[in-house]
This record gives structure tokens, sequence and C-alpha cells, in this order.
């Protein structure tokens, strides 16, 4: 179907609160390329179904209710569609609208060639009620034909009507029928009857004249046999015995649906569309048409006969009704060359008046014939179109319609499909974004998308981490490259999470060192408040990773020193933000000099910290760092945020403490007393607080 339905079910969603939200969770679970609710778009049953299913699951409501709901929304396509004013033309009460909605639809049909078109019947009941019949060809739409009913009748007349679904179709019933409850003034005030002044149309039509005017109209009595046939109507059927002819052998009524082949059924059809096809077994074959063509050849004008004496209009027979038809062609190549092809039906739409004086009811119409296509396949020319009817003009009205119908959807596909197209490059471009991103900062990253290079920027206040893993040289030596490269492939997605989640920047690798900063290239005042966090976390996640070699959990060391830097690209063909200065240097000698397990930092970094910072630092003394001679360090062993973890206290495996290393070391220091001493109170000052939380 086409898709009114998923117009109207995409208003609705987008009316509720959450509208936004629920309308993406059903895309993500359709299977529907470009627009979802596109009004001109032919969507199949399939696509129809789960569109509809998925709304259901989202919403908590059932098929049928989201159909009631979808209906109250139906004038918002219709609106947005373009159609909204022909509304307006279809009657000034509620009455008269839906009993015109049949003509509307049928326009519809060139600019929706697939549009198995529904029939409305309303009927004025003696109790003041309406009731309306509902016949629809395709899936059960009664539910949001309810919701629409109301929605024309609030939203076009203003009216307040109540509407109850009395006959479901399927339940011994080929359609639906609703009863209708509503204000007086829905069937109008009579106003829009026209009477107009009948005293001055005196003109009695002969039969030629009438055959002239309405070559296509049959008449029929009460006893539903055929009285008259038009001209070009009678030349295209098989003619023997029509007059007399029972009128349902020769005519199929197309529309309106479900109406009986009863005299005063089909009266109650006057004044509406009505649309007969004559049956294709009446019909004229090629071969037959063929021997008209040869006796038009051989005479230029043959003579009509009129069968006067039982025909209330106007009566062809078969050779004389067939020789006027087909002398109005004047081109025989043309003619010869539609005979070629198979006749399978004529479809007349028009509308039947009742004759008071013979008692006859009388169809007048013309072929319905929206394109070339149907003007070929049902055998009839241009000039077989009485000029009054605007027949012609309306062929090649729809003809323009069907065209700009056709393109307009054409063009609607193509600006889904580059919709679609531009969603897949958006979704590829954040894909690229985010593993430039993840390469380089994104404001660096964002300048060399737009072809420029940053220039080099110097940082005041700036915390750099180095970290790498104690007796690495040993694993790497001894164990397959593949299993070292898993290693830290591991160890280091977890301190990329660490470094996200604490807002630093993740410089580079290289081997098992891993650099981060902070304070560049964004700065921020808690830099090194931000990178002590990360180094604990970092000891701590390093211990859930398993050495390959000896299946002991990693022990890593790490350096932190803070102080101003130079940061900027480096290269145009890959390019790498890099960090230049003293900064660095020294951060990295504290990493390289640092214990296993263990948090290095400098006096600088102390210094960087807030005043209330929660860390637990203890003085390591002085050692030996390359190019800088003697520094102060100390050592980070926790947070007083994280009572539940042992201090982070250096130690050369998971049994030897670090007290006989630091023994070793301070035969060249005279302060190594002190230092143990700080180490251990350290640490019992960590047990004590511990027991101090759990009282």
């Amino acid at each position: 179907m086409y898709g009114v339905l998923h117009k109207a079910l995409t208003c609705w969603i987008e009316s509720l609160p959450n509208g936004e939200q629920l309308m993406a969770d059903v895309l993500e679970t359709v299977d529907i390329n470009g627009a979802a609710d596109d009004y001109f778009r032919y969507y199949s049953n399939e696509q129809t179904n789960q569109f509809l299913n998925s709304i259901a699951r989202v919403t908590g409501r059932t098929a049928e209710e989201c159909k009631l709901e979808a209906g109250n929304f139906f004038l918002v396509g219709i609106m947005e569609s373009g159609y909204g004013h022909t509304l307006k033309t279809l009657g000034n009460n509620y009455f008269t609208f839906l009993d015109n909605l049949d003509s509307l639809h049928e326009s519809f049909i060139p600019s929706f060639p697939k549009m198995r078109t529904p029939s409305i019947r309303p009927k004025r009941n003696e109790d003041g009620t309406m009731s309306i019949q509902y016949y629809s060809e395709g899936a059960s739409l009664a539910p949001f034909m309810l919701g629409a009913l109301r929605a024309c009748a609030a939203q076009l007349f203003d009216l307040e009507v109540d509407i109850h679904h009395r006959v479901k179709k399927g339940h011994d019933s080929n359609h639906d029928v609703y009863h209708v409850f509503m204000d007086p003034k829905g069937f109008g005030d009579g106003s829009d009857s026209i009477e107009g002044n009948k005293d001055h149309g005196v003109v009695e039509l002969d039969e030629e004249l009438t055959n002239d005017l309405f070559p296509w109209h049959f008449a029929f009595d009460r006893d539903m046999n055929l009285c008259s046939v038009g001209k070009f109507l009678a030349g295209r059927i098989k003619s023997k015995d029509l007059i007399g002819s029972t009128v349902s052998k020769i005519f199929k009524l197309a529309r309106p649906v479900d109406v009986p082949y009863i005299f005063d059924e089909l009266m109650n059809c006057e004044k509406m569309p009505v649309m007969f096809v004559v049956r294709q077994n009446r019909l004229l074959t090629p071969e037959q048409q063929a021997k008209v063509q040869e006796a038009l050849a051989a005479s230029e004008t043959l003579g009509r006969s009129l069968n006067s004496s039982t025909s209330v209009l106007s009566h062809v027979s078969s050779n004389t009704s067939i020789g006027s038809s087909m002398s109005n062609v004047s081109d025989l190549g043309t003619r010869a060359a539609k005979l070629t092809k198979s006749m399978d039906n004529l479809k007349l739409h028009g509308e039947l008046v009742y004759h008071e004086d013979r008692d006859v009811l009388v169809f007048v119409g013309t072929p319905s014939i929206r394109s070339i296509e149907e003007l070929a396949i049902q055998g009839v020319t241009l000039k077989e179109m009485p000029l009054h009817s605007h027949a012609r003009e309306i062929l090649y009205g729809s003809m323009f319609q069907a065209a700009s119908a056709k393109n307009s959807n054409a063009i609607d596909q193509k600006l889904a499909d580059l919709d679609h197209t531009m969603f897949e490059v958006n979704q590829k471009k954040r894909q690229i974004d985010n593993l430039l991103h993840s390469i380089l900062p994104p404001v660096v990253a964002n300048s060399l998308a737009a072809g420029r290079i940053p220039p080099a920027e110097r940082y005041q206040n700036v915390t750099v981490l180095f970290s790498d893993i104690a007796g690495f040289t040993n694993i790497s030596s001894d164990i397959p490259a593949k299993e070292v490269m898993d290693m830290l492939h591991e160890l280091f997605v977890k301190f990329d999470d660490l470094a996200d989640r604490h807002g630093c920047y993740k410089v580079e690798t290289i081997g098992d060192a891993y650099m981060v900063a902070c304070g560049c290239p964004e700065e921020c005042p808690d830099h090194a408040l931000r990178i002590a966090n990360l180094a604990i976390d970092m000891v701590r996640i390093a211990q859930q990773v398993i050495s390959p070699l000896d299946g002991e959990p990693l022990r890593i060391r790490v350096g932190l020193h803070s102080g101003p830097l130079m940061a900027g690209v480096v290269g145009r063909a890959r390019p790498r933000y890099c960090l230049f200065g003293d900064t660095v240097n020294v951060a990295s000698r504290m990493e390289s000099n640092g214990l296993p397990g263990a948090i290095q930092a400098s006096y600088r970094f102390t210094q960087a910290l807030p005043v209330d910072h929660p860390f637990e630092i203890v003085p390591r003394g002085h050692i030996e760092i390359k190019g800088k001679g003697l520094m102060k360090t100390f050592l980070v062993i926790g947070s007083l945020e994280d009572s539940d973890n042992e201090p982070l206290l250096p130690v050369c495996s998971r049994s030897e403490d670090i007290g006989p290393k630091l023994l070793d070391m301070a035969v060249k220091r005279e302060d190594v007393t002190d230092r143990l001493a700080a180490v251990t109170s350290s640490r019992a000052a960590m047990r004590n607080r511990k027991q101090t939380n759990i009282f």
C-alpha cells in the first residue's frame, strides 16, 4: 500500500512526549531503505506490517489500537501532500463530503496507479443517524478508517461525532459498517442542493443527436433488460439480440461495489459515480474487428439504422453501428495496429439517471481511460470521446498527473537514496573521526582535516606520566612475539580506558612504554590530580594481567613530573603529536629510575597538586638522575579516598620486600634509615587507617 498509513503512524508517534526517541527505536528495527513515511511511496505488505508491529512494540499498544490512533492524524498527510484544498470541494457538510469521497478516490488513480481505491457509501437513517458502508480490498484498515472519519468530522466541520463499528468485514460480511451519531448540522441545511431553473430546457433530442451526444450510453427497464445502447458502445459488443438482453449479462457493475442488480437498488446509486465493465465474452474479437476494417476500406460511408420501436434513446444494429463507429477514424494505419491487440476489457465511467416518463435507468458516461496504454487496450480513439464530456482533457490531465507523480516519486526516491547515502557517509565519517581522534587530539585532528598544520604551542602547566613493565626484557626474549603482543594489547587497552575515564591524553606507546599527558592540548587546572589518580589505577589494574613468562601479575614502574613543555604536530605523512621539553625528559627518568610496582614522582609534581589533595606521598630520598644529578623523589602510595586497597609499596616479587633492595642502594646514601622508616611508618599508617574505618 502507499504511505498513507505510514505517514499517519509517524505523525502520531512524533506527537508523543518521547516521540523522537520512539521513532528512532522503530527505524532501527524495520527493513526499509529511505524514508519510512513517504506519502507517495508504495510499500509492500511485509514492510507495512513490520512498521506497524514495530510501532506497536515500542508504544505498548496493539496493532489495531495503533491504526485507530493513526487515523486521527490522517489529515496531516493529506495536507502536507498538497491535497488539502481538494477536500474543501467535496461538500459543505459532513454527509455530502462523505458522499463525494469516492470521486476523490477515483482522481487519485493517476498519482497512485497501484492503489486499490476504497469505497465509502453514507446513508441517512430515519432516526437521524447515519450508516457508513466501507469497502476495501486491502488489509483490514477499518480501525484506521474509524479514526480518519472522526478526524475529518472534527477538523473539517468542527463536528463531534460518536462512531460505532457495527459490522466488521469477514464476520458474514464483505464490508465494514459504521453507525454515526451526530448533530443534524452534519447533514447540512439543504443549501448545497441546486435545482436550477428547469422552465427553459425545452429541447427534445432525436435519436441520431442523442447517439452523437451520448455514444457510450445504455438504458434498461425495470425488468433489467437493455432498451437502448449508444453507437460506439454497440460497435464493440456482440450485438445479436442486444436490445432486450439482460443488462447483467452484458455489463458488470464495478463501482459502487456490492450493489445487487435490482432496479430499485440501482436507483439509489443515482447521482453517484458508477463504473461498468463490459464482460469479456461480449466484446468483439480482433478477427471480427478486422472484418469491419475490410468493410470500411470498401465503402467510405456506411448508413446507420436505428431501432426506434424498442429504443428509448437509440439502438444501433451490429453492422451499421460498427460502421458508424469506425467511420470516425481517419488514420486506418492506427486502427490496424490496434486490431493486433486483444481488447480484453472496456470500462465505462459515468452516472445513472432515472427517466421518469419511460421508467428506465440511463447510464451516461465515457470510457474510463487514464493513459495512452489504456486507450490502446480498450480500442478507443480520441475522436470517439465526446467533446462536451471533457474526457479528452481528463485523459491528458491524468497522463500529466501520472507523469508528474512518477517524476515526483522518482525524485523522492533519489532524495531518499541520497539521504541513505548521506547517512552512510556520515557514519563512515564518524568512524574515521573517532579513529583519527584516537591517534591525535581532536583539536589537532580537525585542523589537519581542514588542511592546516597547527603551529607548536607552549603549555606552562602539564603533568606527564611514563610507565613500563618490570622485567620486560626477559619476557620479550624468552616468550614468542605473538604472546608478547597479546599481553601488551590486553594491558594497553585497559590503560586506554583509564586514560579516557580520567580525562588524560594518551600520547604514544613505544615497546612496553606508555606515555600520558594532562594539561595539553587542552589546558586544565587539575592536571596533576588527574594524572595521580590515573597512575594509581594503572598500577592496580596492571596486576590483573598475567605475565606469560612466569604466570605472575605484571608489575609496572610509573614516573610523574610536572612543568612546562612544547607540543605540536611533526611530519606530514603519518603525522604525530609530540611533546618536547625538559618536563618530558624528567618524567621519563622518574620512570626508568623507579621501582617495580611503585609510582615515583618529582618534587615539582607534588607542588602541582592542590593543597587538600587526598594522596599519601612518602619521600624516597635523593637519587642520581642522568643529566640532572641528585633529585629529590617521592613515592605515591595511595589515596585516602581509597582505604579498601593496600598501599602501593614497591616489591621485587610477591614474597620479597623492597627493604633489602633499598638497603643495598643505601650504601651510597646517608639517609637510608630515614627513608626505610618513612616507608615502614607509611605502611603502618595505612593499616591503622583501615582499622579505624572498620570501627
